[in-house]
């Protein structure tokens, strides 16, 4: 069975879970942006670039602001897509602290209301999300509870 092959069926399993979101996780440069691309062209899911999601609209909210409001929003144009499988790269965007993004949250909240695929690009420590940094800013930990993981082969 190949690698993509084994990915739609972990997403396939989420359809009786609680929480509908699987992280897939992998170092920079391991395969998860291709894995995502292949299963979304094979099962016409949708693949989002996390960009997308932070609007004009989201930057012109005070910074308060855009942690409370961000689900609502990013689930709003969510919703304007056509598929029951969602899949977002490039989650890093939300790590910048200028937007004031409360990742943890936001990815649960999102899982409510969609089959939530997201390539995290790092690793999992003791159910702890892991990206590092290394521009000496401080890395990210986000608590994995209630989510799925599911690790890239390289």
């Amino acid at each position: 069975m190949s690698q993509v092959e084994d990915f739609v069926k972990e997403v396939a399993s989420l359809q009786d879970a609680e929480s509908k979101v699987l992280i897939v996780a992998g170092k920079p440069g391991s395969g998860k942006s291709k894995v995502l691309r292949e299963a979304a062209d094979i099962k016409g899911w949708d693949y989002v670039d996390c960009r997308l999601l932070i609007t004009e609209g989201f930057l012109e909210l005070l910074p308060a602001e855009r942690q409370k409001k961000a689900p609502a929003i990013m689930r709003e144009i969510l919703a304007s897509y056509n598929s029951d499988v969602i899949l977002l790269d490039r989650v890093q965007t939300f790590f910048v602290p200028v937007l004031h993004i409360d990742v943890e949250t936001l990815l649960h909240e999102l899982g409510k209301s969609f089959t939530l695929v997201v390539a995290w690009p790092g690793y999992v420590d003791n159910d702890i999300l892991c990206y590092d940094k290394f521009d000496g800013t401080a890395s990210i930990r986000v608590k994995s509870e209630g989510m799925k993981i599911w690790n890239v082969e390289c």
